[in-house]
């Protein structure tokens, strides 16, 4: 590796250039794509992902010793915040404009080996090196780098939309359940302060937050599943979603972020972490309210009005509304079929035919719906009938098993990707 003796005015001065310079091209190449609205869109996502992931991959570097970075001016947790939104801007947004047909590997080689590897040494007193920092530089561009490019790319083609929303959700959990608390902690002179967290608020905080992650993550699954599209109004669905968690409740995922910051402000002791869920609060009265009326209102005006006077936005249903029965067929013959039928049947399952067929799989189908879900999946759909408990159980089978269809998918576009 190189170690050149770059003057530390420069150095310093290389600060506003790592967020100026990306924000300028950004601002360039997106006047040029001005009518590309999905392109604009695309660029917003990827921003998104990389704040997030960006920030949690410099913490863990940071505690890990990777690298650490100098100065005391515009610093959350250790981290140069020009640095970082520069290269939330340039690694996603900027690269993806500029390059948007060119396979990943091509510019991101370069850059580690080029850049990284020939000058992060000589960036003292901004940077401090540590014995893992080239690894460490790799992971970034690994875990936040060269999926936000992907997504923005994925994004304005409109393509593997289940493998974008997945990586929608981690970015906004990243800035929601991460970033901001952080911002909130540091504001108000706190701190996380995780070395020093008593094993029982662990205890009884954790189990709340995997709750709440299900029905945040369930939410985003029934979207792209029935809704064909994201859960972010830019990138809106193209049906109205009405089964899954939304048979329960309207507004799953501002449930999802007021409960995750109460319980995260609990388990850390910080009342003002815990205050951010006013803020989903006042989001449902503001934005989402103008939403539905402006848009689900004129998309959906024959199913909406009806939902929306059966379905409750803060306080789950503990039975579904669900208007058009769906269908469960069974195998009488196989005991596993049996036993579920029996199990739903007993427990008094909402809208749900049954139905005996001959395929030693058990299919479900919804109303208005071409997909079929078929063995575990199927059950899942089936549990979503009974109550809100059997609701997120059938949830959380959904969430592990259907993302294993969407890997091969994966597999085929990166690698169509890569010979181009």
């Amino acid at each position: 590796m190189i170690d050149i003796d770059i003057p530390v005015g420069w150095i310093w001065f290389l600060r506003w250039v790592l967020f100026l310079g990306p924000l300028i091209a950004l601002l360039i190449l997106a006047s040029h794509k001005r009518q590309d609205h999905r392109a604009l869109v695309a660029t917003l996502f990827a921003f998104l992902y990389g704040a997030g992931t960006i920030f949690i991959i410099h913490q863990f570097a940071i505690y890990s010793g990777w690298w650490r970075y100098g100065g005391e001016v515009l610093m959350l947790m250790g981290l140069p915040a020009d640095i970082w939104l520069g290269g939330a801007i340039l690694f996603g947004p900027v690269l993806y404009l500029a390059f948007p047909k060119t396979a990943q590997l091509y510019f991101v080689l370069p850059i580690i080996i080029g850049i990284h590897g020939t000058v992060f040494l000589s960036l003292e007193p901004l940077v401090y090196a540590g014995r893992w920092w080239f690894p460490g530089t790799i992971a970034v561009f690994l875990f936040a780098h060269v999926p936000a490019i992907y997504l923005a790319r994925w994004t304005a083609e409109d393509i593997l939309l289940p493998l974008r929303a997945a990586l929608l959700a981690v970015g906004f959990g990243c800035v929601a359940f991460f970033v901001l608390p952080s911002v909130i902690l540091v504001a108000m002179g706190g701190s996380w302060g995780l070395a020093t967290l008593s094993p029982l608020s662990l205890l009884l905080g954790l189990p709340g937050l995997i709750v709440c992650f299900i029905i945040g993550l369930t939410a985003v699954q029934m979207f792209v599943v029935h809704g064909e599209g994201t859960p972010i109004p830019l990138d809106n669905t193209k049906r109205l979603v009405l089964t899954g968690i939304y048979a329960y409740i309207s507004n799953p995922m501002q449930l999802c972020s007021a409960l995750t910051w109460i319980i995260i402000g609990a388990i850390i002791g910080s009342f003002w972490v815990t205050s951010a869920a006013l803020m989903a609060w006042i989001f449902v009265l503001g934005m989402v309210r103008w939403h539905h009326r402006h848009d689900l209102l004129v998309r959906f005006p024959e199913g909406w009005p009806e939902y929306r006077e059966n379905v409750p936005e803060w306080i789950p249903r503990w039975k579904p509304w669900i208007p058009k029965p769906s269908n469960i067929y069974y195998n009488p013959n196989i005991a596993s079929h049996q036993y579920i039928i029996d199990l739903l049947r007993k427990r008094g399952a909402e809208s749900l035919k049954y139905n005996e067929h001959n395929n030693e799989s058990l299919q479900f189908r919804e109303p208005n719906e071409t997909r079929a879900f078929n063995g575990l999946a199927a059950l899942a759909k089936g549990l979503n009938h009974l109550n809100f408990f059997w609701c997120l159980v059938g949830a959380t089978i959904l969430i592990t098993v259907l993302p294993i269809g969407y890997i091969k998918d994966l597999k085929r576009h990166l690698f169509k990707e890569q010979r181009v």
